[in-house]
């Protein structure tokens, strides 16, 4: 059994209450974040401390190298003094930019006060479609977002799909996985505007959720103007469509899947 922490929910900034978008895996053996945007800042609270007692190293996947999901990486000196820390970071041909480019860009002077080099962080370019991240084994690809994005699905735990364009034949990749963790960044709508800008549109990620026979799915990178009750409908609309359980993805609450 693996616990999943939502420590930041939001694409772009934060808003009502929610960080940008990192949430924390708790496996048997290894801690992991996906993504490290603002909601890295929640490993300083008490109770997620706690969770982490008993793990000496601390994992972090990048999905891709926008700012609401690698800000936090600034933060790791802070949050994460007491073990071991590595970053597995993506690269071409999964997304446009070298791993060290990336991290030299957003995390050196004059924008940071010192160099990422400086942290004693590990670096694990992720390029192959098969890779390992921390203990899982992970099947990558290639999304259509600007720059590239990475989807992942780390073994039968768990897959990530944000700031991507949702794909119904994804299904086949994604059946049987326990948690489906995908953006629904927009309702119908506005469905062609957020696939030109490399999003997702709710009846577009239904259809991808009732086609791949998962156990569960909790939506994310929500935009900043969604209020915590439109975020409630969403998912209670989402468990009507496919009856699949749907997580809330309350951030800082303990979810078993």
């Amino acid at each position: 059994m693996a616990r999943i922490v939502p420590l930041g929910t939001n694409g772009y900034f934060p808003s009502h209450g929610r960080h940008t978008m990192s949430f924390l895996v708790l496996g048997p053996e290894q801690a992991l974040l996906l993504d490290a945007g603002t909601g890295v800042s929640r490993l300083l609270e008490p109770q997620i401390q706690e969770l982490l007692r008993p793990y000496s190293m601390l994992n972090v996947v990048v999905s891709h190298y926008h700012l609401d999901h690698v800000v936090g990486l600034a933060y790791l000196p802070a949050v994460w003094a007491r073990g071991g820390l590595r970053i597995y970071a993506p690269a071409p041909p999964l997304v446009d930019a070298e791993p060290e480019d990336a991290l030299d860009r957003l995390l050196a002077p004059p924008l940071f006060p010192s160099s990422w080099r400086s942290f004693g962080v590990a670096i694990e370019a992720l390029r192959e479609e098969r890779s390992r991240v921390a203990a899982w084994e992970a099947h990558l690809w290639r999304q259509a977002h600007p720059g590239g994005s990475v989807g992942m699905r780390l073994g039968d735990d768990l897959a990530y799909l944000t700031d991507t364009v949702a794909d119904p034949s994804l299904a086949s990749r994604l059946r049987g996985v326990r948690l489906l963790l995908h953006e629904v960044w927009t309702y119908d709508d506005t469905a062609g505007e957020a696939a030109a800008k490399g999003h997702s549109d709710f009846s577009a990620v239904a259809e991808l959720v009732r086609c791949s026979q998962i156990s569960a799915v909790m939506l994310v990178h929500h935009p900043p103007s969604r209020s915590p009750e439109e975020a409630e409908t969403l998912a209670a609309a989402m468990a009507r469509q496919t009856r699949v359980r749907v997580l809330p993805g309350i951030e800082g609450q303990v979810y078993e899947f």
